[in-house]
């Protein structure tokens, strides 16, 4: 039986209760969007999955879009934190070990349904980047710049690179979302990423330099 979060606790604040909503909102529509798609869903559904008034969406969110906002943003923080948080010998293999750590997160139905099918198809690319507020390729950025300190990019432009790297593991990610076998295009995802990073680190003969 699911629990109303619009019912008070006893020992915490109006502003707790609001927030504990708002989130059992957000956990709603990550997985009715994820299952059914966007589309599909309607606030009715949402409301009546946790067993509120539409009124209490709706003090939360402007709309069905507004909603898959937060959810969108949700998912994004944490698949950057998770990726920002991986730990490697060097920077070549921080770089490999963020790109092989994105494509697997695709094989989680969330990552792969909310950000790379339904927010993109909901919001529009615009709106999908603005929202990721400069994460991701502030994240690659990084790496790629710590790769070019250690002498080990070559002549590249980690500044110009960044756009290009992150621009193909979103397009991979396309890939692999909209194929009819997730394990399948997961392995050549896998392997086309790899002779990427194999091409691009080669550059200077050094990409195993740092233990890769």
């Amino acid at each position: 039986m699911k629990l109303n979060p619009m019912l008070p606790d006893v020992g915490i604040s109006r502003k707790e209760n609001s927030e504990r909503t708002r989130e059992s909102l957000v956990d709603a529509g990550i997985e009715l969007f994820t299952t059914h798609g966007f589309a599909a869903v309607s606030t009715v559904q949402i409301c009546e999955r946790l067993g509120v008034t539409r009124g209490a969406l709706y003090h939360h969110f402007n709309n069905k879009t507004d909603l898959m906002e937060a959810c969108f943003s949700r998912v994004d923080h944490r698949l950057v934190a998770r990726l920002a948080a991986l730990e490697a010998t060097g920077p070549t293999d921080q770089l490999r070990a963020t790109c092989r750590e994105f494509v697997d997160q695709l094989g989680d139905p969330v990552v792969r349904q909310i950000l790379f099918v339904e927010a993109p198809a909901a919001l529009g690319w615009a709106r999908w980047r603005e929202l990721d507020g400069g994460r991701s390729l502030e994240l690659v950025r990084n790496q790629l710049a710590a790769v070019a300190d250690a002498g080990l990019l070559g002549t590249h432009d980690p500044r110009v690179l960044a756009h290009l790297l992150l621009g193909a593991l979103n397009e991979l990610a396309m890939f692999v979302a909209a194929s009819s076998s997730t394990d399948r295009a997961t392995v050549l995802a896998r392997q086309e990423l790899e002779l990427l990073l194999n091409d691009l680190l080669s550059s200077t003969g050094t990409a195993s330099d740092d233990g890769d």
